[in-house]
């Protein structure tokens, strides 16, 4: 008899133990996801500002270009501002995804 009592409280207690392990798990799970989709959205308004940037200074480097008459820099200006815009796309697409990866960002 006092063997059976042992065996169920050495269980319940096991028991206990992998329930506290298996829940803290899924808290570490919980916790790197929420930073993977915080890291996602800081990089996410990085390439934008950086888009943002290289649409401006080609266009400043076309105004400048014009400006003085230098063809090579209207040229390097239009090459930017199309670069800027293509990243601006490529983010705007990468951030509207999926529906399911909509939903996570959203969060």
């Amino acid at each position: 008899m006092k063997n059976i009592i042992i065996i169920i409280i050495v269980a319940v207690v096991a028991g206990g133990i992998g329930y506290a392990f298996g829940g803290s798990s899924g808290d570490m799970q919980d916790k790197k996801l929420q930073e993977s989709i915080t890291m996602m959205k800081e990089q996410s308004g990085n390439i934008q500002k950086m888009a943002e940037m290289m649409k401006t200074s080609g266009t400043i480097m076309q105004e400048l270009g014009m400006k003085y008459k230098d063809e090579t820099a209207i040229e390097k200006g239009k090459d930017l501002q199309i670069v800027g815009e293509k990243y601006v796309k490529e983010n705007e697409n990468a951030t509207e995804g999926s529906a399911s990866m909509k939903n996570i960002m959203d969060k």
